[in-house]
C-alpha cells in the first residue's frame, strides 16, 4: 500500500529531485574520459548531453516509484521488495529507449539506482534518516537471493547478454554482483573519496571527476572489458591514478591529464561506463547522508 500522507508526499517529491540531480550532474562533469559530457561525446557516436537528459527526464518517474515503493512495503524484513520493483525496472528501460530513440543511455544506472533507491525508502521508513553505509548493505541483502538464481538460470552454452558473456567466460559478475555484495566499490572507494574530497573543494564539479578517477582507478567496469578488453581495463586504471597523484581535477597538471586521457580514451574507445553509473549512484548516497541538514 503506497503512503499518501503529505509527508510521505513531500518526501518522495524530495527524493525524487535528489536522483535527478545526481543523474544530471553524472552527465555534467567535465571532461570525463571517454564519457559524455558538456564539452563532447567521449568514445560515443550515437548518444551526447541531451540524450542523457531526455533519458533521465523519462525514466525519473520509475527510479521515484521504487523509491515510493520501499517507503511503503508492508513486510519489515524487506521479502519480495526487490522481485517487486522489476517489473517497474523494465518499464523504466522501454521509457528510456523510447525517449533515445533505441539508444541505451541508462540500463544500467535504472539497475543500480532502483535498487539503492528502494533500499532507501524502506530504510528511510524504520530509521527516519539515511545511512548509506546501511543503505548498501540493505541493498545487497534484498536482492541476493534472485540474483544468485538469475545466475544458475544463465544458460552456459548460449549466454544472451554482455553480462552473461563476461560471467560464462571469465566469472566476472559485473554490477549484478557489486549489488549482491552491497555494492563494496561504493563504500571503500566512492563514498570515502566524496567525502574526502567536499572538505577539500569547493567546486563540485571537481570533487565529481576526483571521485570518478577513483573508482576509475580500481574497479574492474565490465563496460570497459566488453567494449575493449582487459589491457584497455589495465591502462584506464594506470592513467586514472596517474591523474590523482598529479592532484586530478584541482590542479592544473590534473587538468590536462583528464584532457589527455579524454583523447585517448576516444581513440582507443575506452568507456568507463560502469563507473559513471557508480558516481552517480554515490552522489545520491551523498545529498540522501545530508538530507536533513539540507532541509534544515
Amino acid at each position: 500500500m503506497t503512503d499518501t500522507t503529505p509527508e510521505a508526499a513531500g518526501l518522495i517529491s524530495r527524493l525524487s529531485d535528489i536522483i535527478k540531480y545526481a543523474l544530471i550532474s553524472e552527465v555534467s562533469a567535465t571532461p570525463k574520459p571517454g564519457l559524455v559530457d558538456l564539452c563532447d561525446n567521449g568514445a560515443h557516436t550515437d548518444m551526447c548531453y541531451d540524450t542523457f537528459v531526455a533519458s533521465t527526464g523519462a525514466i525519473l518517474p520509475y527510479l521515484t516509484e521504487m523509491f515510493s515503493a520501499g517507503l511503503s512495503w508492508p513486510d519489515r524484513k524487506g521479502e519480495g521488495l526487490f522481485t517487486a520493483i522489476r517489473p517497474v525496472g523494465l518499464d523504466a528501460e522501454k521509457a528510456m529507449f523510447q525517449a533515445t530513440g533505441g539508444v541505451n543511455t541508462h540500463k544500467g544506472m535504472i539497475f543500480s539506482m532502483g535498487i539503492i533507491a528502494a533500499a532507501s525508502g524502506f530504510y528511510y521508513s524504520e530509521n527516519r534518516c539515511f545511512r548509506p553505509e546501511d543503505i548498501l548493505t540493505l541493498s545487497g541483502r534484498l536482492c541476493h537471493d534472485s540474483l544468485d538464481e538469475d545466475f544458475r538460470k544463465i544458460d552456459r552454452e548460449c549466454p544472451k547478454t554482455h553480462g552473461e558473456i563476461l560471467y560464462v567466460r571469465h566469472g566476472l559478475k559485473g554490477i549484478r554482483g557489486e549489488a549482491q555484495e552491497g555494492f563494496p566499490s561504493i563504500r571503500n572507494i566512492s563514498l570515502p573519496a566524496m567525502r574526502h574530497w567536499k572538505i577539500t573543494c569547493a567546486d563540485d564539479n571537481q570533487v565529481h571527476l576526483n571521485t570518478l578517477l577513483a573508482l576509475m582507478s580500481q574497479v574492474d567496469d565490465t563496460n570497459v572489458l566488453t567494449r575493449t578488453g582487459p589491457q584497455a581495463l589495465e591502462y584506464m586504471k594506470a592513467r586514472s591514478l596517474q591523474a590523482l597523484e598529479l592532484g586530478g581535477a584541482v590542479t592544473g597538471r590534473g587538468m590536462d591529464a583528464l584532457r589527455e586521457m579524454n583523447r585517448e580514451f576516444i581513440r582507443r574507445n575506452i568507456s568507463p561506463g560502469g563507473c559513471a553509473d557508480l558516481l552517480a549512484v554515490t552522489i545520491f548516497l551523498w545529498r540522501l547522508e545530508h538530507y536533513k541538514e539540507e532541509e534544515a
